[in-house]
């Protein structure tokens, strides 16, 4: 029997790394930090905060958050004979927010992303430090390609540089994957390939790489595919490429664009249906309006975490049917609502009708045929509060303050694939509301279209033809040809199209399995993957993106501090423990 056992986590992102802290945590309260070495691996070099987060990305990338509820929460010292860990603060005490003295008025801010790394980087590495010189960890800055068992469950890990081998304990944490190119962009890609004039490029991170290009000009016309958070990034850093936004008013944020070159049509977003994503509310009293009592929030709970409930669902029916009358006693005591002389019954109808079909329509949704720019602009008076509240708006924000009891309640649940697969498509559906941009992002949206710098005439389900100037992009009898084009537009996490090498060679292996062909890594309620090898308990565990399917909610930073992370170090300090309870048996230690 070996002396010391070996575990590695691949990606050491804001996920990777609490769960690290968590599981070095665990295991010193149950006395087992000792035998064990740790490979720990992040192939951008940015250990504690990844690929999302790295320090030195443009200011012009915001999180889609507010600092007011960013409650990461302080880390506790560890100290024992042989390695000593200072306690790290929180963010809130780290940033200097003291919300209990901020006004509720006061509108909310939303920092740039390198902000937030700068937090994460940190606080890994106070962390990190004395237990490298300890020799418990190694961080290795590689790309791991590679993950392969033997008939003794000991793992093997290849990454481009070398071998890892006699590994007891694995954890994936890498979070967004690139995936198969679709056929659109498989199309374009060649397009772009045999055409000097144009360039493609397929992911809107990192910026720099489209930023810096020569080809972008202020003649330049750019086509961004894609009407969401990160449509959002890249039209940002583009326009401060050429101008500023100048606030007009702090209250509501809105702003114009200036510029001293002569610029139009220079960015021309779209996407299938055209519609911009919803603002969150301004401030903290606005949107305490939508936050549900906490004895509706219980009642919620209960009635969707009943596992009968979930084993007979057929469909999402048993969720939007909990959460209806929620959202409709919300929307009826709004101080200023759209709708005259609705009932409750009548209200939750509409909510539930809505919910199920998008394009329901009733004078109270906001219309989806109409301009986008003036749905954006009704949205920004809606979260500003300067206009009545539609119902869809409403429910948005509603869903958003029930997220964490549905992603609670509903992962490892007991409904069957299908009605899971459309619990989280009904979810990311509601995204568009619950996960909205800040006011302010919508509000330089909004100058960018008045100033002629952004056109929105393309926004709904455009046709093109591709030219040797470019991609004539086509809708309504109207035509313009863009001579660069960017994808915005993040995969979702389809396990089986994820061309990530790591990830396909583990599906060919057997070692893992899809839990709907549109959804990630089937694994158990601690982050264990559930293998096609029956009667196996294979040691290895996947948390984030890629485990959506088994789990729901796994997007947001909040997640990535949140029970999952805690429920694996749990289960592995156990499984640690339980090792070295063995090796004391038989007199080895």
């Amino acid at each position: 029997m070996a002396s010391e056992r070996v575990m590695a986590i691949i990606g050491i992102g804001p996920r990777g790394g609490y769960a690290f802290e968590n599981l070095i945590l665990e295991l010193q309260q149950r006395n087992s930090l000792s035998q064990l070495q740790i490979f720990l691996f992040e192939e951008t070099g940015n250990f504690g905060n990844g690929q999302v987060y790295p320090t030195d990305q443009p200011q012009s990338n915001w999180i889609n958050i507010t600092e007011r509820i960013l409650n990461l929460d302080q880390r506790p010292a560890l100290n024992s004979k042989t390695i000593s860990i200072p306690e790290f603060p929180s963010y809130h005490e780290w940033a200097n927010k003291d919300y209990d003295t901020i006004p509720d008025r006061a509108a909310d801010t939303y920092p740039p992303r390198a902000v937030v790394g700068d937090y994460l980087k940190q606080r890994f590495e106070s962390f990190v430090t004395p237990l490298i010189e300890a020799n418990i960890v190694t961080l290795i800055e590689e790309q791991v390609v590679e993950v392969t068992i033997d008939d003794k469950n000991k793992i093997e890990l290849k990454t481009k540089a070398q071998t890892y081998t006699d590994l007891d304990e694995v954890l994936l944490t890498i979070g967004h994957q690139p995936t198969l190119l679709s056929e659109q962009i498989e199309k374009w890609n060649a397009f772009a390939a045999s055409n000097k004039n144009v360039r493609l490029f397929k992911s809107p991170y990192p910026i720099k790489d489209f930023l810096n290009d020569k080809k972008i000009t202020e003649n330049s016309t750019i086509g961004v595919r894609g009407y969401g958070l990160a449509m959002i990034d890249v039209v940002r850093a583009i326009a401060l490429k050429f101008g500023e936004f100048v606030t007009e008013n702090e209250q509501t944020k809105s702003c114009s664009y200036k510029t001293t070159k002569s610029i139009t049509n220079l960015l021309v977003p779209f996407s299938l249906d055209g519609l911009p994503p919803a603002p969150k509310p301004l401030h903290a009293e606005i949107d305490a309006l939508f936050k549900p009592t906490d004895e509706q929030i219980a009642e919620f709970e209960k009635k969707i975490g009943d596992h009968s409930v979930q084993k007979a669902a057929g469909s999402p029916e048993f969720l939007i049917r909990a959460f209806a009358p929620i959202a409709a006693k919300v929307y009826l005591q709004l101080p200023n609502y759209k709708g005259d002389n609705l009932s409750l019954a009548e209200t939750e109808k509409r909510i539930e009708k809505w919910l199920a079909d998008n394009s329901y329509e009733h004078e109270t949704i906001t219309p989806t045929q109409q301009a986008s720019s003036i749905t954006m602009q009704e949205f920004v008076d809606m979260a500003t509060g300067e206009s009545p509240i539609s119902l869809d708006y409403c429910i948005g924000q509603v869903w958003r303050h029930c997220q964490p009891s549905i992603y609670a309640q509903l992962s490892y649940n007991g409904c069957n694939e299908k009605v899971f697969a459309e619990i989280i498509a009904l979810d990311e559906q509601s995204k568009r509301y619950s996960y909205g941009p800040p006011v302010e992002s919508i509000q330089q949206l909004i100058a960018l279209y008045k100033a002629g710098v952004m056109n929105l005439e393309m926004a709904n389900n455009p046709e093109f033809d591709l030219t040797e100037d470019g991609w004539q992009i086509n809708l309504n009898g109207k035509s313009l040809t863009a001579n660069i084009m960017i994808d915005s537009v993040l995969d979702a996490p389809k396990i089986e199209a994820v061309a990530a090498p790591i990830i396909k060679k583990m599906l060919s292996n057997n070692l893992i399995e899809a839990v709907h062909d549109q959804l990630g890594v089937a694994t158990d309620e601690n982050g264990y993957v559930q293998s096609t090898k029956k009667d196996n308990q294979i040691p290895i565990a996947v948390l984030g993106r890629l485990a959506k399917g088994t789990i729901i909610g796994v997007d947001a930073i909040l997640e990535c501090f949140g029970l999952r992370p805690q429920q694996w170090a749990t289960e592995a300090a156990n499984r640690h423990t339980k090792w070295l309870l063995e090796l004391k048996k038989e007199n080895l230690l």
